[in-house]
């Protein structure tokens, strides 16, 4: 397990360093199949599979995909889960996911896929925008 050094802490810059500081990054062999990444509070989990470039793994390839110039797949997944820290900062461990699988489990009897219920859970649909708004600044801090 390990914390975010300082220069992460400035460079993922669309959490705080207050939150920023707060996170314990932990590689894992096993996560759920389809997950590269799973946050609980401060505590994120990253399957090892993704600090390797070569991985095949079609949600690695997703957020490579959205990710913009030198933003890595593995930074962009990493941004993504630091906003779901700075979620479950903002309204406690229990509302989160409270909220997150009622949300879950609402969006799959209505949408009746589980990859279109989880993309459509607003703390997801947020992270996602905050992670493509953060690889954009990079870009364009990367051009100049």
């Amino acid at each position: 397990m390990r914390r975010l050094t300082p220069a992460e802490i400035e460079a993922y810059d669309l959490v705080s360093p207050q939150i920023a500081r707060r996170v314990q990054v932990q590689r894992t062999p096993l996560l759920t199949p389809g997950c590269s990444g799973l946050t609980i509070g401060r505590l994120v989990l990253i399957r090892n599979s993704h600090y390797t470039s070569s991985s095949h793994d079609p949600h690695l390839q997703e957020r490579a995909t959205a990710a913009e110039g030198n933003v890595s797949a593995r930074q962009a997944l990493l941004a993504h889960e630091l906003v779901h820290v700075e979620q479950y900062a903002r309204i406690g461990v229990r509302r989160f996911l409270w909220r997150y699988l009622r949300e879950y489990f609402g969006n799959l009897l209505r949408l009746r896929s589980h990859k279109q219920a989880y993309r459509a859970i607003s703390f997801e649909v947020e992270a996602r925008t905050a992670t493509a708004a953060w690889s954009t600044r990079q870009q364009s801090n990367s051009d100049h």
